[in-house]
């Protein structure tokens, strides 16, 4: 398998021009979960997150554990929260103790899990595999989607990122993303495509979620474009979801002219 040479002959065929770009922006709008992990947030930030959440009907809407409480008026929309977050390197009894704890207080749906990916690619393959199979179990018990964050940035190879994804399909969970959003390099097209083919390579079902400097309508679509042309089948948030916090704004607003 050369990954480099796939994306690139995928890159070549996709057509971003196949929908038209209110269609895309509209699915896009569907796809996001609107994201604040911004410790310092303040009360009236999160409150209008909230709102714009609502107001837009976007597919989740993603905060610090400290902040789930003050989402208390969500119509309509996923409430998720993060975990093991940023680095994966809590032990697992704390991070089951923290999931647990979030789980039995708060009316959350989705976890966003740091798998512990610096202990992985120190060799210590196996340990991080179950790390992340106690968590998924935990959440597969209260039917909490579970999304696994790789932070591809850190992985030296197309194919280690194939290889880390196939792992974890198999060993379980509902969605693989990319990134944490706070290392200097968040999703790319061609990480995004190593986890497309693993997932496309699986009998198991398992979504995608792209994250981590995703600003631009442009970005947006390409990605969109580039798991619909690998998995053969029409984006929606069931198995694709968009981390970002300002993409929203973009694809809302009317450019400035």
């Amino acid at each position: 398998m050369n990954l480099e040479a796939d994306f690139l002959i995928a890159v070549g065929e996709i057509n971003e021009n196949a929908k038209d770009i209110e269609t895309l922006k509209a699915e896009a709008v569907s796809l996001i979960d609107l994201t604040l992990l911004n410790e310092n947030a303040s009360s009236e930030a999160l409150d209008a997150l909230m709102k714009k959440a609502n107001l837009y009907h976007v597919a989740a809407i993603c905060v610090l554990p400290q902040h789930v409480k003050a989402m208390t008026e969500l119509t309509g929309v996923k409430l998720a929260t993060v975990v093991n977050f940023p680095t994966g390197n809590h032990s697992l009894a704390e991070t089951l103790s923290e999931t647990n704890q979030l789980l039995s207080n708060y009316p959350i749906q989705e976890i966003d899990y740091v798998f512990p990916y610096q202990n992985y690619l120190q060799g210590r393959e196996q340990e991080a595999l179950t790390h992340c199979q106690q968590v998924y179990t935990l959440c597969e018990q209260q039917k909490i989607t579970l999304k696994v964050i790789l932070e591809t940035s850190a992985f030296p190879t197309l194919e280690s990122i194939y290889d880390v994804s196939c792992k974890l399909i198999d060993n379980g969970c509902n969605f693989i993303k990319t990134s944490t959003g706070k290392t200097k390099q968040g999703a790319t097209p061609s990480a995004t495509f190593a986890i497309l083919k693993a997932i496309e390579a699986s009998d198991i079902h398992c979504g995608l979620k792209v994250s981590g400097g995703i600003k631009q309508p442009a970005q947006a679509f390409t990605y969109m474009c580039l798991a619909e042309h690998v998995l053969k089948s029409n984006v929606n948030k069931a198995w694709f979801r968009i981390g970002a916090s300002s993409l929203l704004d973009e694809l809302v607003n009317p450019p400035a002219h």
